[in-house]
């Protein structure tokens, strides 16, 4: 909700005519800020200041006396009637709604009935700089902008009086940090006005031209396989993962959610929110082939799940059971035994470390595999992140993954797994922190295996005693980086 009349007196009190020709419009100081979130709140019916994304705030003053306070911030996330005016696509929205300013406050201070234009010419001299403005603060301009207007209190002349067009009433919800979307039951209309002649052409494109594509907000990549591949991966984790979610009310199906899910990381997504905006990027043909949510009376179109649905996903799904369907899956497309592996290890920062070693002791029948590293070289480095350590193939294929337990570092893992794994005829490399005559031992004598380890000038005993016995033309003899 933004406009809101407040009686207040101007001094001199000029007449109309004078007032809406003299009256300016401009971006507040740093220094006037904390005044003007005063004014909003004790002034303003929804005793409210906050503004939520990219945020401009506009005086306008007649003889250096505040008449009114504008807000102008990001858009809101969805309004069906904002879209359908802009005949977006559900994949457009967050590709475009940068280019639209939502005026949530608009808080005229002068007593209206004696300038009744007064709020109209404020909106018209706020508008035709707002673009230029927006392009000096974030590097692109906005073309549209909206609000909303409550009928219960307000009936937007001041919006029309302005060329703003009123596109009908929302569905009455609110968001909520929490639960995204309530229902207030409490609908407001939406108003809308184009900035230029040129601004509706510029949002209908079917293709936004350079100058218009938030520097600071990447796309969402586009799906990387074919429609005609998606079934496989899809079938597999329908046939390998177990439900754990309730059948009531359940819309999106696991294997669903989950190849999505691994199509937006291979995409480059990190996190649930990258991925739900990638899952919005799915055509209709995609979205069926992998058994997406049909839209009631809507036929061969289909919903895609939201954020809080992967996230809630993702609590429930056994990391063990994932990582042997992804490794099944792979091994199933790329049946050929690898020659080469490498292991990597990888922290995780924004997730809780793996539990102890002493919680995940194997039964009494099935004995833990010693490790032949020092205790006091087992020291966690990352006690308070997630670490995974990848047996991986030159061509990304996943053969194997260890979580380093909180209580020891990746080395000693590693260590501790080798003997666990058929590495016969393969050629393992790794980086420097695992070079260790445990492990050389160990892949040689028991599993078979070569090894490629790099040695570095901080192991410095190692590195004189390769120097010793290996040729010279050879690394570590030869020249080295230290």
């Amino acid at each position: 909700m933004s406009v809101h009349l407040f009686d207040c007196s101007i001094a001199g009190t000029p007449t109309e005519p004078t007032l809406v020709d003299e009256v300016t419009v401009r971006l507040i100081e740093d220094s006037e800020r904390e005044r003007f979130d005063e004014e909003l709140v004790n002034k303003h019916y929804l005793k409210n200041a906050n503004a939520v994304g990219r945020v401009l705030r506009y005086v306008a003053e007649y003889s250096g006396q505040w008449v009114a306070l504008l807000t102008f911030n990001s858009a809101a996330y969805h309004i069906k009637p904002r879209d359908q005016w802009l005949h977006w696509a559900a994949a457009q929205v967050p590709q475009r709604r940068h280019l639209i300013a939502q005026n949530s406050r608009f808080l005229v201070l002068a007593a209206p009935g004696k300038w009744p234009n007064l709020a109209s010419r404020v909106l018209k001299l706020a508008c035709a700089r707002l673009a230029n403005d927006w392009q000096q603060h974030y590097g692109y301009p906005v073309l549209a902008v909206e609000t909303f207007v409550d009928p219960q209190r307000f009936r937007g002349t001041c919006y029309k009086a302005a060329g703003w067009e009123v596109l009908g009433p929302t569905q009455g919800n609110g968001r909520n940090w929490q639960d995204f979307y309530t229902d207030c039951r409490h609908p407001k209309e939406v108003w809308v006005h184009a900035l230029s002649p040129t601004a509706l052409e510029q949002l209908r494109a079917a293709e936004l031209s350079a100058d218009l594509i938030d520097p600071a907000r990447p796309q969402p990549p586009a799906c990387p396989v074919a429609t005609t591949e998606l079934a496989s991966l899809h079938e597999y984790f329908r046939s390998h993962m177990t439900e754990h979610r309730k059948g009531k009310g359940l819309r999106h199906k696991l294997a669903s959610c989950l190849t999505m899910m691994a199509l937006a990381t291979v995409a480059g997504c990190k996190g649930p929110h990258a991925m739900a905006e990638f899952a919005q990027g799915f055509n209709h043909a995609q979205r069926r082939s992998l058994r997406c949510w049909p839209r009631p009376g809507r036929p061969r179109e289909y919903d895609v799940p939201c954020e809080r649905t992967l996230r809630r996903l993702l609590k429930k799904v056994d990391p063990k059971e994932l990582k042997a369907a992804l490794v099944g899956w792979m091994r199933q497309e790329d049946p050929i035994a690898p020659k080469v592996l490498h292991a990597d290890g990888k922290v995780l920062k924004n997730a809780d470390p793996a539990p102890a070693r002493s919680a995940t002791v194997e039964p009494a029948s099935q004995p833990v595999e010693s490790c032949e590293i020092p205790e006091e070289l087992q020291k966690p480095k990352a006690d308070k992140a997630l670490t995974l350590v990848n047996f991986q193939t030159t061509e990304q294929r996943l053969v194997d993954q260890i979580a380093v337990p909180r209580d020891t570092n990746e080395e000693a893992a590693v260590a501790a797994h080798l003997p666990k794994m058929d590495l016969t005829g393969v050629c393992l490399t790794t980086d420097a922190a695992h070079l260790t005559k445990a492990n050389c031992r160990q892949l040689t004598q028991n599993n078979g295996a070569d090894f490629f380890l790099f040695l570095k000038g901080n192991q410095p005993t190692a590195l004189a005693k390769a120097e010793q016995l290996l040729p010279g033309k050879l690394p570590p003899s030869g020249q080295h980086a230290g």
